[in-house]
This record gives C-alpha cells, sequence and structure tokens, in this order.
C-alpha cells in the first residue's frame, strides 16, 4: 500500500491484465476475501518493500509493546522471530507471506523485495490513504499527480480495516477515501 511504489508499479507491471491487491506488509492473512480472486489468477507476484511501516509495527509487537487486537493477522506470523529487527523482518516477510500463498492457491508465486530506497521517491509527511478493490486500473486515473506520492493504495474485496488502522495510527495519513 506503500505512497512510494504507486509509479513503480503502474509503469512496470501495470499492463491492463495485472490485478492489483494491495496491503499493509503484504499481508496474506487479512486477504482471506481477497483469495477467492487469487485462486483464479495464473501467476501471483508478491512485492513487499523496505522501510516498511506493517513491519515496523510488527517489530513493537515483537518488542512487547501492547497494539490493538485487530493487527493480529498481520503479527502472528511472525511472533517466533522475537529480536529480530525491522531490516530483518522485512526479508523474513518475503518468505512468509510467499509461504502462505502457496498454501492457499494454485498459481506460481514469486517475490521480489523492492528496495524502496532506490525509488528515489520523493519524502512527504501530508499523505492521504485511499481504499479500493483489487484492480487493473492505472493509478494515474484515480490519483492526480500531485498526489501520487502522497497516497497510500490499499486494494482489498474487504473493508481493509487492518490497513486503515495501520495507516492513521502509523503511518499518520490525514484522510482515508474510499472508492468502488
Amino acid at each position: 500500500m506503500d505512497r512510494r511504489l504507486n509509479q513503480f508499479l503502474e509503469k512496470n507491471f501495470n499492463d491492463g491484465n495485472t490485478i492489483f491487491v494491495r496491503n499493509a506488509g503484504a499481508n496474506v492473512n487479512s486477504l482471506r476475501n481477497t483469495l477467492a480472486l487469487l485462486k483464479k489468477a495464473d501467476e501471483i507476484l508478491l512485492l513487499p518493500h523496505t522501510d516498511c511501516g506493517a513491519m515496523g509495527v510488527v517489530e513493537k509487537a515483537l518488542k512487547g509493546e501492547k497494539l490493538p487486537a485487530e493487527l493480529e493477522p498481520l503479527i502472528s506470523p511472525f511472533r517466533k522471530y522475537l529480536g529480530y529487527t525491522k531490516a530483518q523482518l522485512e526479508k523474513v516477510n518475503v518468505e512468509v507471506q510467499e509461504s502462505a500463498l502457496k498454501g492457499a492457491v494454485k498459481a506460481k508465486v514469486r517475490s521480489e523485495l523492492i528496495r524502496t530506497e532506490e525509488l528515489n521517491a520523493p519524502a512527504s509527511s501530508d499523505n492521504v490513504a485511499l481504499v479500493m478493490p483489487p484492480s487493473t486500473r492505472k493509478y494515474s486515473e484515480v490519483i492526480s499527480p500531485d498526489m501520487m506520492y502522497r497516497t497510500y493504495v490499499i486494494q482489498t474485496d474487504n473493508d481493509g480495516d487492518i490497513d486503515v488502522l495501520i495507516a492513521k495510527e502509523f503511518l499518520k495519513v490525514r484522510d482515508v477515501k474510499r472508492i468502488s
């Protein structure tokens, strides 16, 4: 859902056939309602990234910080990684989510850790979130150019509550808009 990925994803993967599903931490556990859509796919490319806010949340939980119970689907796959840093969790996240996907779908599953520091996205502190269903739509069709690097995109078949909670509480987005 990270705002820094919008242009990268649109440029490199939006061929009109690719359905985008985006959430906090590339978390397969929170995609239960979306898995029916993924089961129809021939291939799934999982793209978690570095400097991930969701993995920062997981790190806090593993250090014992009390967090909302709603975050458990994000945190639970990492309980055995006590003491891991955020950077270590980001690397493990690729394996955790890929394994969960392979156990839930028949599609070919590949993964790649995107290094956000290589995307040269500008810093932004005045961000918003956009919640929409999985789609082949280009982000430039729904996000204005001046908001491209300021908009976290959540694409899910459910309400995205976990993702919205992370966006508001941990990423400090100022507004959440839902579109269909």
